[in-house]
């Protein structure tokens, strides 16, 4: 039998060789030679489990070595990072402390303050929102008390004009109306900017005789132009269609900003304003406009400004030629709005060029020659008109501007009255006006259309915002003339309801 060789040794030294040994001490060598392997097997299993765990221990000390860089090397970068944040001693980490702790802390005390921060934040914005609907009504109240007067001058100014007035008073005519359309423009364009800034200004889209628009704005300007000692020069592309789809008063406002200025800036030159087909197919075109003067120009550097809000080439344009400074901002907004955008060639001391292009649909059959195309009778037939007005000028110029059309006008002063004067007497039309005292126009024709759905019903409003368009609407009136109105549209206005009512009463 083979011992384990430390046994075998010992077996060796103290028992003779070849001596035979009794079972029971073979058994006993044998339960030792059985110990001395089992031992030998648990040293080894002892060595290789130590090395397996030491390996292990070195590779988790260095796995933790490891963290332990990468989070001190991460606390250096917080802390950098915190002290170009923030420079203030008093609330910048130590840097020369491996303190996580402070970092954290640190870290929280800067949420803290961004939540407040943004609590503010929301309550200025709040209050911001407040400032602009007190803005908004401030514009509104503004534009009804402004327009309101401004109407009476206006029309009055007409009135006396077509009433064949001494050769020394023309004159001063001339200038009292030109000096009303000013401020007029002067309002519209603050009134203009402010609902273009709030998102609440809306184009619009029907079809308008193009060719007319533009021969009007050219006479309408002519007559400022000579005075300037200025020759005007209007050239349309033979091409053009005549009637196209649009928003015709947008139109008009930016053409009159860029050829009022024009005049305003020349003197002694020439204003041109040119139309050129561009492009054309079966139901779309594209229209280039341009508007020349060889004026005083503009420095290259004072480019950008001209059309910022409230802003002009240079003060002394201000002081020299007037003006809000608001002309060029609209024309620059409105024209985005018609996905376009405004270009312009300077030279200073020698002439401005502006330019856009439009793309408009187009009417491909001629229609029935518009009513504002015709030379205007001014003859209503002795149409029967309930005017509701409250202010005395405007009630004065409304009445005889009616009368002188032969017409039997009766005034309500405020919506209560023309209630029951609707009751009781029978009207071809109703003038509205829309804010007066005991009821507004609103109110009054809701409840006359409980008792009278076929009277016409046209608002005199000085606001004609998206929301009082849609009140006027709601209230059952049919349509709406902003004031200060052109005596001819209130007419043509008037006329085309009355004419609807001829035709309706002839088939009844």
């Amino acid at each position: 039998m083979s011992y384990h060789k430390l046994l075998s040794k010992q077996i060796k030294k103290h028992l003779s060789a070849g001596k035979d040994l009794d079972e029971t001490l073979l058994r006993f060598i044998e339960s030792i030679n059985d110990s001395y392997n089992a031992f030998e097997r648990d040293r080894e299993l002892s060595d290789h489990a130590f090395l397996i765990s030491e390996k292990e221990y070195i590779e988790i000390q260095s796995r933790l070595q490891e963290e332990v860089s990468v989070r001190r090397e991460s606390i250096e970068k917080l802390q950098d990072a915190i002290s170009q944040i923030d420079s203030d001693q008093e609330h910048a980490v130590n840097k020369n402390e491996d303190n996580l702790l402070d970092v954290v802390s640190y870290l929280n005390e800067q949420i803290n303050k961004r939540k407040e921060a943004e609590i503010e934040l929301l309550q200025a914005k709040t209050e911001a929102e407040k400032a602009n609907i007190a803005k908004s009504e401030f514009l509104s109240i503004m534009s009804h008390e402004i327009r309101t007067p401004l109407n009476a001058v206006i029309g009055l100014g007409h009135i006396l004009l077509h009433k064949d007035p001494r050769p020394d008073q023309i004159k001063n005519l001339q200038v009292l109306r030109t000096s009303a359309d000013n401020l007029l423009t002067l309002i519209n364009d603050i009134l203009d900017f402010s609902k273009i800034e709030a998102g609440k200004l809306e184009l619009e889209n029907s079809p308008f005789d193009l060719r007319k628009l533009v021969n009007d704005l050219f006479l309408a300007n002519e007559i400022k132009a000579h005075e300037k000692g200025n020759t005007m020069d209007l050239s349309v592309d033979g091409k053009i269609p005549h009637r196209v789809l649009g928003d015709q008063l947008r139109l008009m406002q930016v053409l009159n900003n860029l050829l009022s200025n024009a005049v305003k800036f020349t003197q002694n030159g020439t204003v041109t304003l040119k139309l050129r087909l561009y492009e054309i197919d079966n139901s779309r075109c594209t229209i280039h406009f341009a508007i020349r003067d060889t004026g005083v120009g503009i420095a290259e550097q004072n480019l950008e400004h001209i059309f910022m809000p409230f802003s002009q080439a240079s003060s002394s344009i201000t002081r020299q030629f007037g003006g809000t400074g608001l002309g060029l901002a609209i024309t620059s907004q409105l024209l985005t709005m018609m996905n376009s955008e405004i270009k312009v060639n300077t030279q200073l001391g020698k002439g401005s060029e502006f330019h856009f292009t439009l793309d408009f649909p187009y009417l491909l059959n001629m229609e029935k020659e518009d009513e504002s195309m015709t030379i205007i009778e001014h003859d209503l037939r002795f149409a029967h008109i309930l005017l509701v007005e409250d202010t005395p000028f405007n009630i004065l110029f409304a009445t005889q501007l009616l009368e002188g059309w032969n017409t039997t006008v009766d005034v309500a002063e405020n919506g209560m009255i023309a209630v029951e004067k609707m009751r009781f007497h029978k009207y071809d039309i109703v003038l509205m006006d829309l804010q007066m005292p005991e009821m507004d126009g609103y109110t009054a024709s809701r409840k006359i259309r409980e008792f009278n759905d076929h009277t016409p019903i046209i608002a005199l409003t000085a606001s004609v915002s998206t929301d009082v368009r849609e009140r006027i609407n709601q209230s059952g009136m049919q349509d709406y003339i902003a004031k200060p109105f052109n005596p001819d549209e209130l007419f043509l206005r008037i006329r085309k309801y009355l004419n609807g009512r001829a035709d309706r009463d002839r088939h009844e």
